[in-house]
Parts: structure tokens; sequence; C-alpha cells
């Protein structure tokens, strides 16, 4: 019988019980159904959600903390408060820690994950927030609030359908998700090419871009939920027979063979520890 390298690699039972993780691509719906915002509100308890928002990514960050605030208590949220957090003499205060207790869920905005990165980045609020998710509190963030939820984050590239070398630049990231790394605004913005470039760097790590208005739902056991009306797109490079990006000079495309890609729509799943669909039961035919 053969065994799956990546399922020993992360054994299912061995994993830690941690909270959900709800990265969203970016121009969620805020006023009609909001089926990705109201979904985060029921994943973080409902009426006895307990939401912390955090805009530090934000350049407008008071006026898009209340926003979210305004949302979630409008969608039934029990508490919402904003913590802007600016600077990193703030983010390293402990005093800040307190916005976190008894929190249920951490929503984290879009803006400039570089930003989010260089602020957060060994704090004791990363850490705390870190320690929050371990212990079972939901994650969600949105454009950069998802890209920054990845150990290994895209700070920054060039939009494009094929790969090309220096294409997208790496950074860490708040390191709450290890096995993949996500982009956003993902179709809209044409950004298969760097997507594939950062997977190519190490093809261990599997690849998730996140159309805007539409969520990846990562439950604790690492399966994957698509919520919204886009696509989520999944790149496995694992078993990649071939590439060539080592060779690629200066901005030029390079070969990658072997790649699997999945692209999954509302409702589907996917399990990130077997780098497989999940797929729906067949539905018994009447005769």
């Amino acid at each position: 019988m053969e065994t799956d390298s990546t399922a020993v690699l992360f054994p299912r039972e061995k994993l830690v019980r941690r909270g959900y993780l709800m990265p969203i691509g970016g121009a969620e719906d805020k006023q009609d159904e909001r089926t990705v915002l109201r979904r985060f509100v029921a994943l973080a308890g409902g009426h006895a959600a307990r939401i912390v928002v955090m805009p530090t990514a934000s350049s407008l960050a008071t006026v898009v903390g209340q926003r979210y605030r305004e949302i979630f208590r409008t969608l039934g949220a029990r508490q919402v408060e904003v913590l802007n957090i600016s600077s990193r003499e703030q983010a390293m205060d402990v005093s800040h820690l307190t916005a976190f207790e008894g929190a249920t869920a951490l929503f984290i905005t879009g803006g400039n994950q570089m930003k989010l990165s260089a602020i957060l980045g060994g704090t004791a609020v990363l850490q705390r927030i870190r320690d929050m998710h371990s212990a079972g509190m939901l994650v969600g963030g949105t454009s950069a609030g998802a890209s920054a939820v990845s150990q290994h984050m895209i700070a920054f590239g060039a939009s494009g359908s094929s790969p090309k070398q220096r294409m997208v630049q790496l950074c860490p990231g708040m390191g709450l998700l290890t096995q993949a790394i996500i982009d956003q605004h993902f179709s809209q913005r044409d950004r298969i090419g760097r997507l594939l470039t950062a997977v190519a760097h190490n093809p261990f790590i599997l690849g998730i871009g996140i159309d805007e208005d539409t969520a990846a739902i990562i439950d604790p056991d690492k399966r994957l939920e698509v919520v919204g009306r886009g696509s989520v797109l999944i790149v496995d490079a694992s078993n990649m027979s071939y590439t060539d990006i080592h060779d690629a000079k200066g901005y030029r495309p390079f070969t990658m063979c072997g790649v699997v890609i999945n692209t999954l729509t509302s409702g589907h799943k996917y399990d990130l520890i077997e780098r497989k669909p999940i797929l729906p039961e067949p539905q018994p035919v009447n005769i």
C-alpha cells in the first residue's frame, strides 16, 4: 500500500486543534447579501460573537475599522472592538492585549500587507494572536489581511498569466498557516503567474488564489471550503517533475512541468493535508 508523503509529514491526528482561518479575496459584499461576512460572524459565534477588528494595514484605519464594526454589529455580533495598532511601540505594549480577552474572532482588514508584517512581526500583539488562534479563536482577513495569515507571505508582485523570475516578492507573514501561501483579488488582477512563481520557489508549499467576494474557510483539520461568488484556485507543485526557475535570468519566464491545479467554487472543499479535492457525494438517481 502506498503512503502519501504529505500525510506523513502532517498527520491529521497530531495536529493542534486551532481555530478556523478565513482568508477573503477582498472586495467582499458589504451592503447586500453579505454572504462572506455573514459566514464570518456565524463562525465567530453568531449572537455570542466577540470580534476584534484590526485595521492596521489600512491607510484609513479609523474609517475602515468603524465600518466593519458597524457591519458586524448589524449582522448580530454581540461585541465588536476596533484595535488600531499603528506602530511597533503599540504592538509591543502589553496593555493592548486586553482587547483579546474573551474574543471569539479577529478580523484583519485590507490595505498593505507589508505594513502588517513590519508593525506586528515579533511583537506581543502578534504572539497573543498566535496563542489565541492556537486556543481556538477564529482569524479572518480580507485582501492584505488574507495574505498575511500565512507563514510565507506574498508582499507584492506583477500581474500576468505566465510565471516569470522575479515576478513576486516574498516575506514572513503572521505564521498562522504554515503549508500554504495565499494570494487575493486573484482572477480580477490576473495573479496566477505570481502565485505559480511563489510556489516554484518552494514546491512543497501549496498556492491558494482567492477571488474577490470569496473566502477559503480552513477548519482545524485543514479542510478548506469555498464560500462566495468567485473561485479559489489551488496550486500543488509537490510532485512537479521539472522546473528551470533557477536558470531563468532577469524577468524571463520559466518552465514548470507536472503541476496540479484545482479550481473550486462555492460549497466545494479541498483537503490541504491529502492535497486533493473532497468531491461531493453522488446524488441518488430516481427511477
